[in-house]
């Protein structure tokens, strides 16, 4: 960048679609969506090590948002079952070498610069929603892959979480103990 009025980014235009910040919202559960693939990297957390995707989906009402894919393929001791998780993992890894048509160079682990060769790729995503954590967030996650040609996008249906307990109350649960002569009495006919 040599000048002040000059950006790596692109043309600097002053239109309010290139000034304004974006609202992001929270992408309802089940959306299907054309995205590609902005970084693919080797990611650690809590001494946990996974593949990172960060899709960026490319049309349609959440254009520009992006949604995170971690593959664990280095294991999930967090999961129910460490070993289907890792092999469901390992399935979604080949699936996408596949898709993109890219073959490994060996049977080692990938590298940064390996997983490189997936970023710019697009495909059709479906996007998932967890449950409201301890502290009522949601995050999206991405759980399917698809072929681009053909794809079909379409808007899913948002997970409104509205209580926590696992039985509701019913108006006969608020009855229990009362006899049936004292809710007869307040019948007015």
């Amino acid at each position: 960048m040599s000048g002040f009025w000059e950006s790596d980014l692109g043309e600097v235009t002053g239109k309010a679609e290139d000034a304004f910040a974006r609202m992001f919202t929270q992408i309802p559960d089940g959306t299907m969506a054309l995205a590609r693939i902005e970084a693919f990297i080797n990611a650690e957390y809590q001494g946990n090590k996974y593949l990172s995707l960060d899709w960026i989906i490319s049309e349609g009402a959440f254009k520009g948002q992006k949604v995170n894919q971690k593959l664990k393929v280095y294991g999930d001791p967090r999961a129910n079952d460490p070993e289907k998780a890792r092999h469901r993992a390992l399935n979604m890894f080949k699936l996408l070498h596949q898709l993109f048509n890219i073959k490994p160079a060996h049977g080692n682990p990938p590298s940064d610069q390996e997983l490189a060769l997936f970023v710019g790729k697009q495909a059709g995503i479906k996007v998932r929603e967890t449950e409201p954590n301890d502290n009522g967030r949601q995050y999206n996650w991405v759980s399917e892959v698809h072929e681009a040609k053909g794809f079909k996008p379409e808007v899913g249906v948002s997970v409104i979480v509205t209580h926590k307990s696992d039985h509701l109350e019913t108006a006969f649960d608020r009855q229990k103990g009362v006899k049936n002569d004292e809710i007869e009495d307040d019948i007015p006919f």
